[in-house]
């Protein structure tokens, strides 16, 4: 997307640099300023070109704040890179597993590496889930989290996440039961990665692990990075928010060993997934609400599974 208030660029390498410009002859426009200025060279870091067709810092007002990551250098490129950063976390945590269960003389399947050792294992995501996003922010971008992929918390954002983590939770509850139903599943699939927890300690290792640290992240990359990527190309926001849903339900699925628990997992998440990303876009790409919906649902599971 480029701003459409000020005059089309006119290069020409005969035109000496203007006064306190950026060094280079080639790509100069006159903005509706009356200046001459580089369309291709912010004049420091953490510039972005606002709609009146000159350079100006992130934080002035008239960058246009809500807009100023339309113009950073990141995109699904370094989506792709935090994908792989996970599998390859995914695939050291699956060797780590299976060793542990051979110097146990354990099968793999029976082996419960407990809520303290998922609290450990949650590292990994972060750096995926987090450790991109920041990196391309520094990198590729306007330097601020909150900047480029819209990590903000207003108040309002309580209540709105509050009423979309609910309404997921329903909602997945009722698609999750009727395909259980429809397949004779008498045991819903869940992706929690542990059967019991045992103890206040245990309880609050996994709940912050999965209740507070998860939700954040996971947010960060997929309606942040992922989401902001996608319509930085020029997908509609439709399109966006279905394409966002569907990548946010395959790394859920790893718990799922059939059929059936397959098609009512990836639903439950699908809606799930859905409802974090309606949190975010009625609130302008925000992610503070799709945030608290996130953690209303994985604290509710985290409840659940110690009170079951």
């Amino acid at each position: 997307m480029r701003p459409t208030a000020y005059d089309d660029p006119v290069p020409s390498p005969s035109w000496p640099p203007p006064a306190g410009s950026p060094v280079g002859t080639r790509g100069w426009y006159l903005a509706s300023d009356g200046e001459w200025y580089r369309t291709d060279q912010a004049p420091a870091h953490g510039y972005v070109l606002g709609r009146d067709g000159r350079w100006v810092h992130v934080d002035d007002a008239r960058a246009g704040a809500d807009d100023a990551w339309r113009w950073a250098r990141w995109g699904l490129g370094d989506a792709w890179w935090g994908a792989l950063v996970y599998v390859t976390a995914s695939l050291f945590v699956g060797v780590a597993v299976i060793a542990v269960a051979v110097l146990r003389g354990q099968e793999v399947d029976d082996l419960d590496l407990g809520p303290y050792a998922i609290s450990f294992l949650v590292v990994g995501d972060v750096a995926a889930f987090w450790g991109v996003p920041w990196w391309a922010a520094r990198r590729k971008g306007l330097g601020r989290l909150r900047t480029d992929f819209g990590l903000v918390f207003r108040p309002i954002d309580a209540a709105i996440g509050v009423g979309f983590g609910v309404g997921g939770l329903v909602a997945a509850a009722l698609v999750g039961t009727a395909i259980d139903a429809a397949f004779g599943v008498d045991e819903t699939t869940t992706n929690l990665p542990v059967d019991a927890l045992d103890g206040a300690g245990q309880f609050v290792a996994f709940f912050v692990a999965v209740a507070v640290v998860t939700p954040i992240i996971e947010e960060l990359f997929f309606r942040g990075l992922v989401f902001r990527s996608l319509l930085k190309r020029g997908t509609s926001t439709v399109g966006a928010i279905t394409a966002t849903t569907v990548i946010f339900v395959i790394p859920h699925l790893t718990a799922a060993d059939d059929l059936a628990s397959l098609v009512s997992l990836g639903a439950s998440i699908a809606v799930l997934g859905l409802a974090f990303q309606l949190a975010c876009h009625v609130t302008q790409r925000r992610l503070g609400a799709a945030i608290v919906a996130h953690v209303v649902v994985n604290g509710a599971a985290a409840v659940a599974l110690a009170f079951g």
